[in-house]
């Protein structure tokens, strides 16, 4: 294709529009990046017993703290039974309440 009828085809032809020139804007496309970070967290639950005997005095502290956050989580929880060095991980399965 020449120049001359790319330019025309891209702007129009230039011979007798006398100033008639025209503007077409788009609506503004939208685009929205999601990003999904998976991280694993080993809980260890240790056991030991200790047999105590009380003497109770309670004490009562208050420390009120509001706070506002909006975050999405998924949490996956898996019980590896007790030894670390070969886990056999099966889903934890939680009542909603």
């Amino acid at each position: 294709m020449s120049r001359n009828r790319l330019d025309n085809f891209f702007f129009g032809p230039r011979r007798g529009n006398h100033g008639k020139d025209e503007t077409v804007v788009f609506p503004t496309r939208q685009i929205v990046n999601t990003t999904t970070n998976e991280q694993t967290i080993r809980k260890i639950h240790p056991t030991h017993i200790t047999n105590v005997n009380k003497n109770i005095k309670r004490i009562e502290n208050y420390y009120p703290v509001t706070e506002s956050t909006h975050n999405e989580y998924i949490v996956e929880e898996y019980d590896c039974g007790r030894d670390i060095k070969n886990p056999c991980c099966r889903p934890v399965k939680r009542c909603k309440w």
